[in-house]
């Protein structure tokens, strides 16, 4: 039976990597900056571990550097991400880089568009609990990434989602009507850098958000504040 048990746990390392790169010749004509290097490059590579419940991950970018057009603060090589997660049905957690989304992300959006260079991971740590059918529970902190180090700020942010139909299955499953309710609130410290202004070194914002689905119908709304 011991034997059997080890075959069923799910192993695989996986990963990609990608690179571009620009050959730059001399354009007076439409004003071109003077490439000396003449070939600038963006690079970067993924990989992953996963086995059973826990994962764990790592990213190395390279510019050789950044290819013109993009922010001149990436220049240099190394590993900017890495993260170790272990997830079961009732709890998720995360410690080191992670992307995350409050509702349509109004008050907490953390992504990356690899084609632009930009990257707001937090690195830190999450939490997420599904305590009962219906119910996500989210809890983050940590720093943001910009460039090659981290914001200054500390993000602190907490997340409810309750499916109603989920949660009091016994008497709306069979409703037509499907309805979801949420609220976050995320707050922001950051020492004041200023020797004369008042400048708020907490600063926090709300929000709660509602979808309604019904057929091929589709509502939803949401405040923050």
């Amino acid at each position: 039976s011991m034997l059997s048990q080890i075959k069923d746990i799910v192993e695989s390392i996986h990963g990609n990597f990608q690179i571009d790169a620009q050959y730059y010749n001399k354009d007076t004509s439409i004003g071109a900056p003077i490439v000396p290097q003449k070939v600038l490059s963006n690079g970067f590579g993924n990989i992953n571990y996963i086995r059973g419940n826990f994962s764990a991950g790592l990213r190395y970018e390279s510019y050789n550097p950044v290819m013109q057009g993009f922010d001149p603060r990436y220049q240099v090589s190394g590993i900017p991400e890495r993260y170790a997660r272990y997830k079961t049905s009732k709890i998720d957690i995360t410690a080191g880089n992670f992307y995350d989304q409050f509702g349509s992300g109004m008050i907490l959006r953390v992504y990356e568009e690899r084609g632009l260079l930009y990257d707001n991971t937090i690195d830190g740590f999450r939490a997420i609990y599904n305590p009962y059918k219906g119910i996500t529970v989210k809890g983050l902190i940590g720093h943001q990434r910009t460039f090659f180090s981290l914001s200054p700020g500390v993000v602190r942010a907490g997340d409810v989602d309750v499916s109603i139909n989920e949660l009091f299955d016994s008497l709306l499953t069979q409703m037509k009507t499907k309805i979801t309710i949420g609220g976050s609130f995320v707050s922001k410290y950051q020492a004041s850098q200023s020797p004369t202004l008042n400048e708020p070194e907490n600063v926090g914002c709300g929000g709660g958000r509602v979808t309604v689905t019904r057929g091929g119908f589709y509502a939803y709304g949401e405040y923050a504040y």
